[in-house]
Order: structure tokens, then C-alpha cells, then sequence
């Protein structure tokens, strides 16, 4: 299935796909567990594609020069198979992408990933893995752990926001080095869900 899939820079022609694509992943991550209304709202493919328009444009002009917007993707939860926006802490201007990047299969965009600063004033490493998102239907084909050592072939020190019942997750960042450092936060917008942090060293 993945044979003809290729990992790729984001480019702002990219977002439509992406917008798809994180509307479907979200869903399949969170769906049973978020509020139906939050969802009908706020993961529509039109409005992740509005959002990432505005951050694929931002990160253009961040690699020309221009500081990037670290609002640009609030959504307000920790998304994906990790993840943090605007309301899953304190964010800084520091906070942009240093990397956003693709999976796909033609035109089918099944992954994403987005590696940076840290977008919290008290954030453990000055690095941070803000999402990673894979669709379901490549759930153990390896595509996560693709986009994961892709995004950050540094492996420097890092951490990431997680939804505390997302259980695959937590254990897919626990076979890559990641654990929890005790830091617990939860979502006051969103029926008050808790999610934790992980670090890796």
C-alpha cells in the first residue's frame, strides 16, 4: 500500500490535502471520545484547510525570513498522535515550525508531521514535536515511525503533548524514547480531557 508513498517538505499548494487529511485522522483519533459538537465545528475539512493555509503560508515566509504566526493552527486540543495548540498551553512567538512534513500517495496525503520550538514558557527542551498524524488505515505499516525520524532526524531533546486516553500513542512515543514527565493539563474548552506530556532526553 505504501510502495509508491514519498515524505516530502509541506509547500502552501499542500493544504486542501493536508486539511483533508487532518479532518479524517482527528476523527479517527478522537472522534468517540470528543464532544460531537466541538467536532461537527471545529474538524471540518474546510476549516483544517482554512487553518492550514494560513500556517503553510506562514511557514513559507518563516523559511524567507519573515517569523511565522504560532496561532496559525490553534485549534485548541493536542492533536493527532501528538500534538499541542494555543489552549494546550502557554504559547510563545518562539514557537514556530522548523519543519512540516508529508506523506503521500499521489494525491493522497496519509501523514503529516510538525517539529519546532517550544511553544510553552516552561517547557522542558527548547525543542518540541508539535503533531504527528498518521491516517488509520496505515496504522502498523511503519509510516509513523517514518514521518517521526523524518521530522526530527536530529533526535535532539524534545517533548510533546498527548491526549492522556489516546493509549496507542502514548505507547507508540514510549517505543521511541518518549516518556511521561508528570505534567498533566487539561482542556477547559473541550469537556475538560486531560492531556499529558512526554519527554525524550
Amino acid at each position: 500500500m505504501l510502495g509508491q508513498m514519498v515524505i516530502r517538505e509541506a509547500e502552501a499548494g499542500d493544504a486542501e490535502r493536508i486539511g483533508l487529511a487532518h479532518s479524517i485522522a482527528a476523527n479517527e483519533a478522537y472522534g468517540h471520545y470528543f464532544p460531537s459538537e466541538w467536532m461537527a465545528e471545529r474538524n471540518t475539512p474546510a476549516k483544517r484547510a482554512e487553518q492550514w493555509t494560513q500556517t503553510l503560508r506562514d511557514y513559507v515566509s518563516g523559511i524567507s525570513g519573515v517569523v511565522p504566526s504560532s496561532a496559525a493552527l490553534s485549534d485548541g486540543y493536542c492533536g493527532g498522535l501528538s500534538g499541542q495548540s494555543s489552549e494546550c498551553g502557554a504559547t510563545t512567538s518562539t514557537g514556530q515550525p522548523q519543519r512540516i512534513l508529508l506523506a503521500e500517495d499521489g494525491d493522497r496525503v496519509l501523514g503529516f508531521g510538525i517539529f519546532g520550538a517550544a511553544r510553552e514558557d516552561d517547557a522542558p527542551f527548547p525543542h518540541e514535536l508539535h503533531r504527528l498524524y498518521v491516517l488509520a488505515q496505515t496504522y502498523g505499516t511503519g509510516l509513523a515511525h517514518r514521518l517521526l525520524t523524518a521530522v526530527h532526524p536530529e533526535r535532539t531533546p524534545s517533548y510533546l503533548w498527548v491526549m492522556q486516553a489516546n493509549t496507542r500513542a502514548i505507547a507508540f512515543y514510549r517505543k521511541h524514547g518518549f516518556e511521561p514527565d508528570g505534567a498533566v493539563e487539561h482542556l477547559v474548552t473541550i469537556a475538560n480531557l486531560p492531556k499529558i506530556r512526554m519527554v525524550r532526553p
